[in-house]
């Protein structure tokens, strides 16, 4: 019987050892030590913050993909385009991750020069949470926006094709003190990542997320994986979500619409997304200061406004995933699934689990 059998509810698990486990895991997939350490920080930060679907859980899929060939262990993507404020990265389908890293920090060196950087990214892969990007960007006293396209999942109102995907879109606006003001949403009203996660859990999944292949509402996320999900704000998250798709792959020149593959469907086939990222240096338009300090007034706006009943607090956006982060204790919440599948990819790389396995032996 496996330490997981045993333990069937969630297991908390020590962040820094599953920092190291997933270094060790992304580099016996072919990434040097600061490559691999930068995906375990990134995975390991989404559960921090509160957004497991795009933190450990993904580590399965992502290290499938190396292994399949569909995913490279490159390291930096190549510039093919630089013209001052702006330029075309082909990230030739490396990991999304440090792709994004490389192209926001771009954009923030051209936004420094020329008061803004725009940077494109083709051939890309599955990146996380647009928010990470869009932080880099706001600690450097920048603007920053980051928003990629997606397999289709959602159709146009009163459709019943996939036209287009979740694609989600993050906005920053720095601030004096942390936390900035960040705006990380999908197009969707729910999210894949969740859908799945409810799929392993047994759970449904809330009204409005998802339709059948019919058409017909579902709170089943396995029929809803089968079927389409569904924009936010119905005319308004679609059209929304159909010019990100069109300006990441059109300016970049590369992959839009139905060429996008599937995260989980041939690993053998690059996901071939493409991503597009944003820097304006707030200091090129006034003084900093000046911006920045109008900037918390904005957030206190929103923070001390008037609360409707039952209402305990008002937050701005980025602050709860913020305080989700601070408010962490050096642990994350596993499922046993996914404990399960971090043994299996550790048995497939010839990676060491005896740290992991005690964790687990000493939750049950």
């Amino acid at each position: 019987m496996t330490e997981t059998t045993k333990a069937s509810r969630p297991v908390q698990i020590n962040v820094d050892i599953l920092r190291d486990f997933l270094a060790r895991l992304f580099g016996a997939a072919g990434l040097s030590a600061q490559g691999a350490a930068t995906m375990a920080d990134a995975l390991v930060e989404a559960d921090i913050e509160g957004l497991p679907s795009h933190g450990v859980m993904q580590a399965e899929i992502y290290l499938a993909r190396m292994k399949a060939g569909s995913v490279i262990p490159a390291e930096k993507a190549e510039i093919v385009i630089d013209r001052g404020a702006m330029a075309v990265l082909d990230s030739h389908h490396m990991l999304g991750h440090l792709a994004g890293n490389q192209a926001m920090a771009l954009a923030v060196e051209k936004a420094k020069a020329y008061g803004i950087g725009i940077v494109a990214v083709r051939h890309a892969f599955h990146f996380g949470p647009a928010g990470r990007y869009v932080r880099q960007a706001a600690q450097q006293g920048c603007v920053g926006i980051a928003t990629c396209n997606s397999r289709p999942m959602m159709p146009a109102p009163g459709g019943a094709q996939k036209l287009v995907g979740t694609n989600p879109l993050a906005i920053s606006v720095p601030t004096s003190e942390e936390p900035s003001m960040i705006l990380d949403m999908a197009t969707s009203a729910g999210t894949s990542g969740r859908i799945r996660m409810a799929g392993k859990a047994g759970k449904p999944i809330p009204d409005g997320w998802a339709v059948t292949a019919d058409g017909e509402p579902t709170n089943d996320p396995v029929a809803a994986l089968a079927g389409m999900m569904l924009p936010m704000g119905g005319a308004k998250g679609f059209g929304l979500s159909l010019m990100i798709d069109t300006l990441c792959g059109l300016l970049s020149s590369g992959g839009w619409g139905d060429s996008i593959q599937g995260l989980h469907q041939d690993l053998s086939k690059p996901f071939d997304t493409s991503h597009l990222f944003l820097a304006i240096d707030a200091g090129h338009f006034r003084p900093i200061d000046e911006f920045l300090a109008e900037a918390d007034r904005a957030k206190d706006r929103v923070r001390h406004s008037k609360k409707a009943p039952g209402t305990q607090r008002i937050y701005f956006p980025g602050e709860r995933k913020w305080e989700t982060a601070r408010a962490n204790t050096g642990c994350v919440k596993l499922e046993a699934t996914q404990i399960s599948a971090l043994q299996r990819l550790a048995a497939d790389f010839g990676v060491d689990t005896s740290a992991l396995n005690e964790l687990v032996r000493a939750s049950v």
